[in-house]
């Protein structure tokens, strides 16, 4: 099992090391771009970041949210996702009442999904 994993690991590092190989075709430049600019954008939100600022960058997607847990669409291309967590800003808020106050307390990294 060690030697096994060893030559696993092996394989993986000598295939880091020789670079991508993208079979003869070449990247488009342009959608590389924007989706960079879309990471780019995307890596502003962290923590401590209040709903108002998220929604500049995401809007809300459909599904089954509350006020503390909620998928958001990045808005330049809605299959690009996070998942986000809330610390409410009221005590007394209630359970689906959304805040633009209520702050980031985790953010997925971005991903990946058809919309619903």
């Amino acid at each position: 099992m060690k030697t096994l994993l060893v030559s696993l690991m092996g394989i993986l590092l000598a295939s880091c090391l020789t670079g991508t190989s993208w079979a003869g075709s070449t990247p488009d430049k342009d959608l590389t771009k924007q989706i960079s600019d879309i990471l780019t954008e995307c890596k502003k939100i962290t923590p401590g970041a209040t709903r108002a600022e998220l929604l500049k960058v995401f809007t809300t997607e459909g599904g089954i949210s509350t006020a503390t847990r909620r998928t958001f669409a990045h808005r330049r291309c809605p299959y690009i996702k996070v998942d986000v967590e809330f610390t409410p800003s009221g005590l007394n808020q209630k359970l689906l009442e959304e805040r633009p106050t209520d702050t980031v307390s985790k953010i997925s990294r971005p991903y990946l999904e058809w919309s619903i």
